[in-house]
């Protein structure tokens, strides 16, 4: 089992580039339903299509994003949706739905196998939404490493 111990993580969300438009807008008026903060039933669709135990048992968070996760910063695991800045404008940023925040604590860290499930969960339900097999979902990694800046040519010396 791999614990993720960083916030360094995101969960995405697409819909193929070469989906009809019936199958965009459906996934746009999904988009704006997840990122409105207003979400708490597609997390629990969500939920319903988790295999894991651990997955469909989690609370849903209340935060003004919404997602999953106790309340407790310092106690709970929590998983949270990009928040909608912009309203309806999809214009001003990516198609994607992302789930931004990935945070564990001491006490309650996220598996790999955990977000794995909720992935598969998570595209099952924007598929069903968009009545569709259209909808795509990955981990995504970053680093947000501050080496200095001869840290690569630390080796030749």
């Amino acid at each position: 089992m791999f614990l993720l111990k960083t916030h360094d993580h995101k969960l995405v969300f697409k819909i193929d580039n070469d989906a009809p438009e019936k199958f965009t807008k459906k996934w746009h008026e999904f988009k704006l339903k997840c990122e409105s903060g207003n979400n708490k039933h597609i997390v629990e669709q969500i939920k319903d299509e988790c295999k894991l135990e651990i997955n469909k048992n989690l609370p849903c968070l209340d935060r003004v994003e919404g997602g999953l996760g106790g309340n407790n910063n310092t106690l709970h695991k929590q998983i949270r949706f990009r928040p909608n800045l912009s309203g309806t404008d999809y214009n001003c940023r990516d198609n994607n739905i992302v789930f931004q925040e990935i945070l564990s604590t001491n006490s309650e860290k996220w598996t790999y196998e955990e977000l794995d499930d909720l992935i598969r969960a998570f595209v099952k339900t924007a598929n069903n939404f968009v009545n569709s097999e259209c909808v795509k979902g990955f981990i995504k990694m970053e680093n947000y490493n501050s080496y200095s800046d001869n840290y690569l040519d630390s080796d030749s010396e």
